[in-house]
């Protein structure tokens, strides 16, 4: 999307300076968790690009002179030009953008001076929403005159925002109005026609043929939507009748050698934010997949760039930092060749208050000087804390380092490793924990360790990165909201290949009966995973919990059945392919269902929210009796998804609620259901905090009820 830009006149830029922290909640003791490294499971090599950061043109301090110290500091491998939104309106030759502002000494001249500098990869997004093919090739033929190195070539930015789905953010000439008139670049309606992915595509197939006729070494990517994010999957009749993917791969075909994905995840809150990584296996699963099926070509030749993300959330604090260490390293284990964090400098938002830290609201990596709601930031070029988080990853990882297999006993601690070139183990724990120091147990396959080990730690809310030296390899302490990196020296091993992960599971069979609450019963079955140094030996299916992940079942085939499941609940599981020698591979994107309710109870509850306002919402609920008795005196029972549900008031019936548990008492004149089909309606109005998802299953007089 467009971001929002530098909101205030920047001053002079200064070096990097350090903002003010509050001090964190008080930790509890130190509770144990334990973490296994698989040091001869490697899953691909670090990139050369892999760890990116976007500029702008319209930013002012975009090459400040302390900007190469600043990125080679932060262990930044690429630097993404010239911007977002904008690369859809600039001109490379004439250094203007169509409609907007370009700031001086940001032309692409200047740029590569500081990528040059920083020993930086530019990655370029040339532009498709204004430009031609022939604008596009001369900027790759200046750049290859120049030998400015420069590999990866993105085909427009979000193009899919140009209105064909109704939202309009990234300019687009290509398109008309209903009418069939040109829309007016800067003013366009939000629902456009004529520059679908259709249109996208074939374009794009003149862009690819005039940028290779430069050079055939370049990599030109298509921009793609994100699984699992709005526009994805989306059709219109008139503009898209096909998903955006389906048609840009269909049409691209054997061309396809690279593919852009954004990453947003959001989240309500800074602990839903932190989950969010876990998506990411899903999602390359998934682009893999359309890959394969739309174009046609192996996808493991098929390079996946994610050119912007941002956690979106608590922005300049913590939680930024730690989901940045992990969002990277979970692309780049999942195969990326490069992941570019939106922005270097962007401007302030809506600032808040984060754990006692001043949050500003702003998704650059470094302070601007703005101002935003009477807060004023830190002086120009700042770091705030997600620059940290990336420069632990530094502490971690150098490109060509293999990264390996690990697992941790707590969800709350994400865990990363990397066998290095000179033998040794590196791990990165990240604890999303805010409240809970770790003693973290360190175990190692094929690997034993030999001499002190080095630890690296960014502390909460931390304007640096504190190292030491323990004795022991065995174990380190972990503080709340912290990352650390142990670099172990050993050896051993004979650094392989670990097996490939296998595909998602899918469920089937889900079904549930009458003898017991806990009679449901699923199928899980799912693509077989690829064998690496060793043969594919077995699969672990582990149940994710959020006390930590458990061994549900352990086959050699691709499918398992699961019983004793308790109806209404909901489950998640994934699966991990181990080779003959024992070694995992990463897990497999989770799947996650509930268990229905038996079809063929006595009774049936049709439950539907026939309202809802902020913070509110009203449902009506209808009560069948399938029974051939009447029910003489009835008490329905059922318990909320959401802790931010509860019942304020009903009707037809005498409601309570004990925490999330809800009981319905018949009224005087309601107590009897007649057998047969019989029922009773009752409704209430409830409060929310902001999701009503629905009750999963009913008791009606302790028995459970089918769905109605």
């Amino acid at each position: 999307m467009r971001r929002h830009l530098l909101v205030a006149v920047l001053t002079a830029a200064t070096g990097m300076a350090a903002y003010p922290a509050s001090a964190a909640p008080t930790p509890a003791a130190a509770a144990a968790a334990a973490v296994t490294v698989n040091a001869d499971a490697g899953v691909g090599a670090v990139p050369s690009n892999g760890i990116g950061l976007n500029t702008a043109v319209y930013d002012g301090h975009m090459n400040d002179s302390v900007i190469p110290g600043l990125v080679k500091a932060a262990g930044i491998t690429a630097l993404r030009y010239p911007g977002g939104s904008y690369a859809d309106i600039f001109n490379w030759q004439t250094n203007t953008a169509q409609g907007g502002f370009v700031a001086p000494n940001t032309s692409f001249a200047d740029f590569m001076r500081t990528a040059r500098s920083a020993g930086a990869n530019p990655i370029i997004t040339v532009n498709y929403g204004t430009g031609t093919p022939a604008l596009a090739q001369s900027w790759v033929q200046n750049a290859v005159t120049n030998n400015d190195g420069i590999n990866y070539w993105e085909v427009g930015n979000e193009v899919y925002g140009n209105g064909t789905y109704g939202a309009n953010w990234e300019a687009d000439a290509h398109c008309t109005d209903a009418s069939g008139r040109p829309v007016t670049v800067g003013s366009a309606p939000s629902q456009t026609y004529n520059c679908g992915p259709t249109t996208y595509a074939n374009n794009v197939l003149s862009y690819l043929s005039a940028m290779r006729s430069a050079s055939q070494d370049i990599h030109a990517c298509a921009v793609l939507t994100t699984p699992g994010y709005w526009p994805d999957g989306v059709t219109n009749a008139s503009t898209s009748p096909q998903p955006w993917n389906q048609t840009v791969l269909s049409i691209l075909g054997a061309k396809t050698d690279c593919v852009i994905v954004h990453y947003y995840p959001g989240g309500a809150n800074a602990a839903q934010m932190l989950t969010t990584p876990a998506s990411i296996p899903g999602i390359v699963s998934t682009l893999r997949s359309q890959i394969n099926q739309y174009a046609h070509v192996d996808p493991a030749k098929v390079k996946i760039v994610v050119t912007e993300t941002n956690s979106t959330v608590d922005m300049n604090t913590q939680p930024a930092a730690l989901f940045a260490a992990d969002m990277y390293l979970t692309w780049l284990e999942n195969g990326t060749t490069n992941v570019d964090w939106w922005n270097e400098h962007n401007g302030p938002g809506t600032p808040s208050v984060v754990n006692g830290a001043q949050d500003y609201g702003d998704q650059g990596l470094l302070s601007s000087g703005g101002s935003s709601s009477g807060v004023t930031e830190p002086p120009v070029n700042t770091a705030f804390s997600p620059y940290y988080g990336v420069q632990m990853l530094s502490k971690l990882t150098s490109p060509g380092d293999q990264l390996v297999t690990s697992s941790s006993s707590n969800p709350l601690l994400r865990v990363h490793a990397v066998r290095r070139a000179n033998g040794g183990v590196n791990v990165l724990i990240d604890n999303e924990d805010p409240g809970t120091a770790y003693t973290v147990n360190l175990t190692y396959n094929n690997f034993t360790p030999s001499g002190a080990p080095t630890v690296f730690t960014l502390a909460n809310n931390a304007t640096s990165i504190t190292s030491g030296t323990q004795s022991s390899a065995s174990s380190v302490t972990v503080s709340p909201y912290s990352l650390t990196v142990v670099q172990v020296p050993g050896g051993g091993g004979s650094g392989g290949t670990a097996p490939g992960a296998p595909g998602q599971p899918t469920v089937s069979n889900l079904k549930s009966d009458t003898s017991s609450n806990t009679s449901g019963t699923a199928t899980l079955t799912w693509p077989a995973g690829t064998a690496g140094s060793y043969p594919v030996g077995k699969y672990q299916v582990y149940q994710l919990t959020s006390n930590g992940n458990t061994v549900a079942a352990t086959t050699t085939s691709t499918t398992v059945n699961l019983a004793g499941l308790t109806i209404g609940a909901t489950y998640s599981y994934n699966v991990v392919t181990e080779d003959t020698q024992g070694s995992p591979s990463l897990p497999s994107p989770p799947v996650t269902f509930t268990v229905p309710p038996p079809s063929d109870a006595n009774c049936a509850v049709h439950y539907e929210v026939t309202n809802s306002w902020p913070g509110g919402f009203g449902a009506n609920v209808t009560v069948t009796n399938r029974a051939a008795a009447a029910v003489n005196g009835w008490q329905l029972a059922f318990a909320w998804p959401d802790p931010g549900e509860a019942v304020q008031s009903g009707w037809n019936g005498t409601w309570s609620q004990n925490g999330s548990n809800v009981t319905v008492t018949n009224a005087a004149w309601n107590g009897v259901i007649a057998a047969n089909g019989g029922s009773v309606s009752l409704g209430f109005n409830g409060t929310s905090a902001g999701q009503a998802p629905a009750p999963t299953v009913f008791y009606l007089n302790g028995a459970v009820c089918a769905a109605g």
